[in-house]
């Protein structure tokens, strides 16, 4: 992709194409025969390091290599690498852009889901992106230049997690100063790595000799040569700089002598040598062209002002040889030598540095005319012109959110002066959006807050400080994310007045701010009650995407549809909304996105409750790690409760305590109460079944303690809360032949949800009240409360709810089936149904643990003894008491487990482990019930 396009290019914001193309290759270069040679070792590595310090050639020599490569057909990406690129997220986006543009599509897949949506987590991307490869059936060479750039530990892991699960047809080149922070000592006990050092770099004699003949200008006899390059050590560059010294000398063969018994290796003055015979114009020119990281014959133009005929004096560089670098194949773009550059702006910062301001902000309004944003914020930075960097910054700010794209937003917010963001009131507003679009709600709204404040004081001048004319936009925007915060943070009344506000709001918000608006308004609404409202919202508003529209907006607010009729107790109709979601997002961005996630965790749910326990699967199938990341509250809650009726309907309840247990760990982590309560429900309920009462009461205990002492008035969502929390409470108490102290709360929730017009989850609870009357003695009373159930599960698909009850429920079935009050034949038909599935329930496996590559050999036998706890249910602080070790301990033990069995969560990991046959005990063993815990 050509850097002229760029500007209409959504990557444009965060990627500089001209990093993913290899450095021009020299004519007259001299050919390494020796290191071409070891081409053929490299393809079966699956990690080559080629490791030595500035100036020795390993650009070249990786360059090189992906020629040849190319040449032989295989697919080759490059990257070459600097300071901004160490962000997890950045180098996980270039990392899949350089393979995306790649022959084969081996990273196309990976690529589109990026760009169509951000939001999904990176880890997901790298997995899409690894298949791709290996589906790819061809060989697949990625080459990273300038590693040392890389120096965090999450980048690092990013890295060293491609090399670990790399398919055999992956190979991974890198050029570094120093040793990569990789675990080159596992790859190379698998034989995977190939090490290449400084004197695998080395001149020979017969490469100096090669080297010097091909310099223009300079004689010289192979003594000479020999001198030099036993004092420059075979260094590359010393070489070169001793060439450009030679050059015209009227004896090199003495000057050469002179040269080395100086070592040359040692000597400073050298660069002021080759500088000073530079002609004046050109240096000049390379002194000012200095301050840029790479340059083109515009920008320099930009610089040097109207006329200076920057190709010229760029083209002589080349003609000499003075360290410049092609970056393209069109020669448009190039960069000096990271030695050269250095020399250069030491010697502009004595020269010229009262002009270096004026040198940056030139440069800073050429990039800002490219769309080239980060380029832009950068020079007006260094020029010192904060007002303009914070006016560029919010152009890109403001294209990142238009297009979700939040883990950049948020590393672009890290890498930008904190001075600088707080005078912008646009750049808070875009990093609220970004903190809420990650749930970070707290901080999102303390910094809506602040910024309502403000926007309330500034009646007198605009409310961003600037004067663009978007300006009136900005409290409808503000509304539009405090809105969204309310939705995520389950404060169903504030949405619902927020969202409102947005929708009657006289200014208008961009088209996917108004989306998250409504769908933050229409999550309301159904708390609310206000069904009939939802459904005129729906037909009047606008169905198909807006161009260039996030489809996460779009993705989400469909989604809230479909949970208002889910909420209503319309099953079937919501299904299909949901269908219709998933498939809107499937087909925009595949299966992994973050925005596919939305719709695929309630249609978990309901799947299962239609008893389609095949569909439910293969719907949550290896989205597990992407829902916990990624899903909201609502699908969060419908997708790890669905996913634990399937595990546990397959008889796998160990896997199924383990999902529930992870939910547990998000909802305590984003504050999510609902998400708590419906998880903890479950938890208890399969407690329940496998006899472990002190367990499920102490969940029940905990739970208690987090309700709070007064219901919020309206209720809102805060009726599910209460109703998980009363069937918990209410299934001990009835495993404890306490019916009576069941039978009330039950019977008041059920109430609540009546009022409420949540049909559905009403009759569910109206089936244990019916067991908790049946145990208390009230027969008639219990077949009444089952009567109700039965009468909705006539008209919806409501099937698993029953079956999931047991023994007790088939009883009271057949009971009521006897009765002579309730001989509707609607009523016979469904009860048979449901009676003849009690014999399929749990007969079906419908999966084998996911074997991914991994050995049991490859887990310690203390990761093996925490994968064990971990199966049992327990969270990271009972691991850590059982074990006597500090939590963070275990956390750095479950890192180590996901990353050797290639999963991305705790269930994964269980599932992995008890098919790799680890010894593990399963939650629902006998022995491990009778267990002290």
């Amino acid at each position: 992709m050509s850097e002229a396009n760029l500007g209409a290019n959504d990557w444009s914001l965060s990627l500089i194409h001209t990093k993913m193309s290899p450095p021009r290759l020299a004519k007259g270069r001299v050919g390494r025969q020796a290191l071409m040679g070891r081409l053929s070792e490299v393809a079966q590595r699956q990690l080559t390091a080629v490791v030595a310090p500035a100036g020795f050639g390993k650009t070249i020599v990786l360059s090189e290599w992906h020629a040849a490569l190319r040449e032989q057909g295989h697919a080759t990406a490059w990257l070459s690498l600097d300071e901004d690129d160490d962000d997890v997220q950045l180098l996980g986006r270039y990392v899949v852009a350089a393979l995306g543009a790649a022959p084969e599509d081996a990273g196309r897949r990976a690529c589109e889901l990026l760009q169509r949506d951000p939001l999904t987590p990176i880890k997901t991307v790298q997995a899409v992106l690894l298949n791709g490869i290996a589906a790819s059936g061809r060989q697949v060479f990625l080459f990273l230049d300038d590693f040392e750039r890389v120096n965090s530990r999450h980048s690092l892991a990013l890295i060293a997690r491609l090399l670990r699960y790399a398919p055999a047809n992956f190979h991974v080149l890198i050029g570094t100063r120093r040793e990569p922070g990789l675990p080159l000592e596992s790859l190379a006990a698998q034989e995977r790595v190939l090490m290449l050092d400084a004197a695998a770099l080395r001149f020979s004699n017969d490469d100096a000799q090669a080297f010097f003949e091909r310099v223009d200008g300079v004689s010289l006899d192979r003594t000479g040569v020999e001198l030099l390059n036993a004092a420059s050590e075979g260094w590359v560059t010393g070489l070169q700089l001793a060439s450009l010294a030679l050059r015209g000398a009227g004896d090199a063969p003495a000057l050469a002598r002179e040269m080395a018994s100086r070592k040359l290796v040692a000597d400073s003055y050298l660069y002021e040598s080759v500088l000073t015979q530079m002609p004046p114009n050109v240096l000049q020119f390379v002194l000012r062209a200095s301050v840029l990281d790479r340059l083109c014959a515009d920008v320099c133009d930009a610089l040097m002002g109207a006329g200076s005929r920057s190709w010229e004096k760029i083209e002589w560089l080349e003609q000499h040889n003075m360290f410049i670098r092609a970056l393209d194949d069109q020669r448009r773009w190039f960069r000096f030598h990271t030695l050269m550059s250095d020399a250069l702006r030491r010697r502009a910062q004595v020269q010229f540095s009262r002009e270096l301001p004026a040198l940056h902000q030139r440069a800073s309004q050429w990039f800002a005319g490219q769309a080239l944003w980060p380029e832009a914020v950068r020079h007006a930075l260094a020029a010192g012109d904060v007002e303009q960097a914070a006016l560029w910054a919010e152009n890109c700010a403001s294209a990142l959110i238009d297009r979700s794209d939040v883990p950049t937003l948020l590393g672009w917010f890290s890498k930008l002066p904190a001075e600088l963001v707080a005078k912008s009131f646009r750049l808070r507003l875009a990093k609220a959006w970004g903190l809420t679009l990650s749930f970070r709600l707290s901080e999102a709204e303390c910094l809506v807050q602040e910024l309502h404040e403000e926007l309330a004081g500034s009646q007198q001048r605009d409310a961003g400080g600037t004067t663009d004319d978007h300006a009136a936009t900005l409290p409808a925007e503000l509304a539009a994310v405090n809105a969204l915060i309310a939705g995520f943070a389950d404060d169903t009344p504030r949405s619902l007045a927020l969202g409102r506000d947005v929708d009657e709001s006289a200014t208008l918000a961009p088209k996917w701010a108004r989306r998250f608006a409504q769908a933050s308004q229409i999550f309301g609404l159904a708390y609310d009650g206000q069904f009939d409202e939802i459904r005129r919202i729906h037909a009047a508003a606008p169905q198909a995407l807006a161009e260039g529209e996030p489809i996460y907006s779009s993705v989400y607010r469909e989604s809230m549809v479909g949970l208002a009729s889910l909420v209503e107790g319309r099953l079937r109709e919501a299904t299909e909304i949901f269908e219709k979601a998933l498939l809107r997002a499937e087909s925009a961005v595949g299966r992994d996105a973050a925005a596919a996630a939305v719709p695929s965790g309630y249609l978990v749910a309901l799947h299962y409750e239609r008893d389609d326990v095949a569909a439910a699967y293969q719907v949550m199938n290896g989205r597990t790690a992407l829902a916990l990341a990624a899903c909201p509250l609502g699908s969060l809650l419908r997708f790890c409760r669905g996913a634990a009726r399937v595990y546990a309907r397959q008889g796998d309840v160990a896997s199924a305590l383990v999902m529930l247990e992870e939910a547990r760990e998000v909802a305590t982590e984003r504050h999510w109460l609902r998400l708590r309560a419906g998880c903890d429900a479950e938890t208890v309920r399969l407690l329940l079944q496998s006899d472990r009462m002190a367990q499920a009461e102490q969940v029940v205990t905990e739970l208690r303690g987090l309700m709070p002492a007064q219901h919020p008035h309206p209720p809102g969502s805060f009726v599910e809360t209460w109703a998980s929390f009363s069937v918990a409470a209410a299934r001990v108490a009835l495993a404890q032949g306490r019916s009576g102290e069941a039978v009330a709360p039950l019977a008041s929730v059920r109430t609540q949800l009546d009022a409420a017009g949540m049909r559905y989850p009403s009759a569910a609870v109206s089936l244990l009240l019916a067991m908790a009357l049946q145990q208390q003695g009230r027969s008639d009373a219990a077949l009444e409360a089952l009567e109700i159930a039965l009468r909705y599960a006539r008209v919806e698909p409501m099937v698993s709810s029953f079956v999931d009850e047991g023994p007790p429920m088939f009883e009271l079935l057949l009971k009521l089936r006897r009765d002579p009050r309730y001989r509707e034949l609607a009523h016979l038909q469904l009860i048979d149904g449901l009676l003849a599935s009690r014999g399929e329930a749990g007969a079906k496996s419908l999966v084998a643990a996911s074997g991914r590559g991994a050995s049991p050999g490859l887990l310690s036998s203390r990761e093996v003894e925490i994968l064990n706890h971990i199966s049992k249910g327990l969270s990271n602080k009972e691991i850590a008491r059982a074990l006597r070790v500090a939590p963070e301990t275990i956390k750095w033990h479950l890192k180590n487990i996901f990353e050797k069995l290639n999963v991305g969560s705790r269930i994964e990991a269980v599932q992995t482990g008890l098919g790799l046959g680890l010894g593990m005990v399963r939650r629902d063993d006998p022995k491990s019930a009778a267990s002290p815990e």
